[in-house]
């Protein structure tokens, strides 16, 4: 085989090797919260192009870091890359997470350090499948794991695995019998130059694949395993089988772009608010529909304020409000973010805070003067409570920034015409924004459409998530109702966004002063609309059937629209456990160990067990990998050593890096024996010249230390062989 043929063949190995790797981060952005998927694919493309071109070992992760160092600052940071205060941030988390990672508190762990393990999980990753492919040529359980891991994520999440699977069928097959050849070439000294051993594969892979296709396929016996494995582990559900989605949801969560699925119920308390009246909990906004679900708009703005906000505002100054105030007590959990009602003029909190608003989203996370997150476990706000004039509603003109109203009347390009087209009949005849509005909420409580948790179907590829419900389901939960009212607003041109948070909860105590006490829990996780209205601004608006809107519409025909929430239909739930996102590492205080400590005794079973799991993952594949780092720890102890027994101590080292090698001294050999086997192995002299010295050292009681800078390279030279 020449030259340029080893060359193509190694270009088409590590395009393959990336393949696997990007099967397993494909589906991270539709199973998780994982953003910015690209910035990890540029990194494993990095690492198996370094590995291409045989870059060395110190220059290689060289760039490697200086790329993770380049991401986090973009991502979480932010900072001029050659600062001293983003050098302290990156020491600070790194110091700071270090305790964490030692005391098993996973829980407690920031989005950018987590990104930062990823990073060098893939590298690892990397280098081991580089490792299978071009030393040991076997890759049957890389292989049989990615199989694993895409059909259990087809099976029991929102990722569609069937074209994953067919790839790794067609092309895993090939690289397999690639490298069973590429064994059998080198174990029988064959010439290599045979280019049509892949016609058989190609032949026998093509007919299966035709028979499989065109067989006949008898009806599954399993049709669904999850409502299987729940009976099993003693869920005890009377569901039906086969009727269960693979999405299951509870409570608030942070990633909405695959939405659909039912959801779990969950009691668990998120937090305790004091209030007059009822309102709803925000905590963001998403403006942006995909056809799946929401996201935000990529945006870095951010708007600080102390104390009094006066960065955002939802109404103008013709509303009608009344100013109250409220307090929020969290349970168990402190989040490093704001839930607030709509209004709200000011946060009041003990300690030197700033209260940072992302523009893109109206999420407001609280932080420290050096920009680390602060969790709170109470505050209180003053805020104005709305009263609309519904007269004033009917009356606003049209909108006349057109910025705003392109941003909030976006829709996919692929909508489905009968979407618009439904919208059209809904609103037609309405002479106003305000009855257009109403018309649109409306629809959902006069034509069939029912409010169901469980069976909630998930769309395929091919369908929108809006077009299932208001055409094909008809029942759902808030997510469906609250986007499917926004799809048909802005279909007409009304400026609409979702909006996230939680519902009033539940009333558990009326004080003296006037005030009510709500718990608010999982089950209370709640989306819902606001419509902006020219002169008057946002408008909040529920769709969902079973809810009322909590705010109060000053007019005669208005009275449904201000009738209190029944406790009843307060209990919902929807998304993912909520994950922090996109956050600065928490600045250790002086009672940092016993909140520590309250945080470790918090961690459920489950997470104790995920992170000795963890730990057992990265022993193993350290231990695995041993003769690959292991002795560049020894050169570097060894490097900066001046003690007189140096040398002795170094060949101590250097036999037992032998030993790992696999160069076994026998029972009964000399050195000077297992010396000459060494070097007959390297083809060099270098270990008989140091045993010699080694038993000069020993036997005459020698000063040798006095020439371990001479000898020095040539022990360093056999250390750095017994990696190769």
């Amino acid at each position: 085989m020449n030259e340029a043929q080893r060359t193509m063949k190694a270009v088409f190995m590590h395009l393959l090797a990336f393949w696997l790797l990007w099967e397993w981060l494909v589906p991270l952005k539709t199973i998780s919260d994982t953003g910015n998927i690209y910035v990890f694919i540029i990194f494993v493309a990095g690492c198996l192009g370094l590995a291409f071109f045989r870059v060395r070992f110190w220059l290689g992760a060289l760039v490697k870091s200086l790329y993770i160092f380049y991401v986090l600052n973009m991502l979480f940071f932010q900072q001029p890359l050659l600062s001293v205060s983003l050098v302290v941030d990156l020491t600070s988390m790194a110091v700071h997470h270090f305790y964490l990672l030692i005391h098993f508190q996973f829980a407690e762990m920031t989005d950018s350090f987590r990104t930062l393990l990823f990073f060098l999980l893939l590298w690892i990753s990397a280098y081991l499948l580089c490792y299978w492919l071009f030393a040991q040529k076997r890759l049957f359980l890389f292989y049989a794991l990615t199989v694993g891991y895409v059909a259990v994520l087809d099976t029991f999440t929102a990722y569609q695995g069937k074209a994953a699977m067919i790839r790794l069928v067609v092309l895993g097959f090939l690289l397999l019998s690639w490298l069973h050849y590429e064994r059998l070439v080198e174990k029988e000294k064959l010439l290599s130059g045979n280019r049509t051993w892949w016609k058989p594969f190609v032949f026998f892979a093509s007919v299966s694949l035709l028979i499989s296709y065109t067989a006949p396929k008898l009806q599954p016996q399993w049709p669904d395993p999850v409502p299987f494995i729940k009976s099993y582990a003693g869920g005890g559900e009377d569901e039906e089988e086969g009727k269960e989605p693979a999405v299951k949801k509870i409570g608030y969560g942070t990633n909405d772009s695959r939405l659909g699925g039912p959801f779990v119920a969950d009691d668990t308390v998120v937090f305790y608010a004091e209030a007059k009246k009822r309102h709803y909990w925000r905590v963001e906004t998403k403006d942006v529909y995909t056809g799946k679900g929401w996201e935000a708009s990529e945006s870095v703005e951010i708007h600080t304020f102390e104390r009094e906000n006066d960065v955002l505002k939802w109404f103008e100054e013709n509303v009608e409000k009344e100013m109250l105030t409220a307090a929020v007590n969290f349970h168990q959990r402190l989040f490093p973010h704001l839930v607030y009602p709509a209004g709200l003029t000011s946060v009041i909190v003990s300690g030197d805070v700033v209260f940072r608003l992302h523009a893109a989203n109206e999420k407001i996370y609280v932080t420290n003067r050096e920009s680390y997150a602060v969790r709170l476990g109470r505050y209180e706000m003053t805020y104005e409570y709305p009263s609309f004039s519904v007269e004033k509603l009917r009356q606003a003109p049209v909108m006349q920034d057109s910025k705003l109203l392109q941003r909030y009347t976006q829709l996919p390009p692929n909508l489905p015409e009968r979407v618009k087209e439904l919208a059209r009949q809904i609103t037609n005849g309405k002479e106003n924004q305000y009855d257009k509005v109403k018309a649109v909420e409306q629809y959902f409580r006069l034509n069939g459409y029912f409010y169901e948790t469980k069976e909630v179907a998930v769309p395929s590829e091919q369908e929108d998530y809006v077009d299932q419900f208001l055409f094909e389901t008809k029942k759902g939960y808030c997510d469906n109702f609250s986007t499917s009212m926004i799809v048909l607003l802005r279909s007409v041109g009304i400026p609409a966004r979702w909006v996230k948070g939680y519902t009033s909860g539940q009333l558990v105590n009326s004080e003296e002063n006037g005030m009510n006490v709500y718990e608010i829990t999982n089950n209370n996780a709640h989306s819902w609309v606001e419509v902006y209205f020219e002169g008057i601004g946002w408008v909040p608006f529920e769709p969902t059937q079973g809810f009322s809107n909590p705010y109060s519409f000053t007019e005669q025909q208005s009275i449904a629209e201000t009738t209190p929430i029944p406790e009843q239909t307060q209990r919902e739930e929807r998304q993912t456990p909520l994950n922090d996102e996109l956050q600065k590492e928490d600045k250790r205080s002086s009672n940092v160990n016993d909140k520590l400590t309250a945080v470790f005794a918090s961690l459920s079973w489950k997470e104790m067990v995920l992170g000795m799991f963890s730990l057992l993952v990265v022993s193993f594949i350290l231990f695995k990998t041993k003769r690959k780092w292991r002795p560049y720890i020894t050169l570097w102890l060894f490097h900066y050593r001046r003690d007189q027994q140096i040398f002795t101590k170094a060949y101590l080292s250097l036999l037992k890096h032998l030993d790992d090698y696999g160069l076994k001294r026998k029972s009964g050999q000399t050195l000077r024996q297992y010396a000459a086997y060494v070097d007959d192995w390297f083809g060099t002299n270098e270990m008989s010249r140091l045993t010699f010295l080694y038993e000069k050292a020993i036997y005459e009681k020698d000063h040798v230390h006095i020439e371990w800078a001479q000898v020095k390279e040539l022990w360093e030279n056999l250390i750095k062989k017994t990696v190769s």
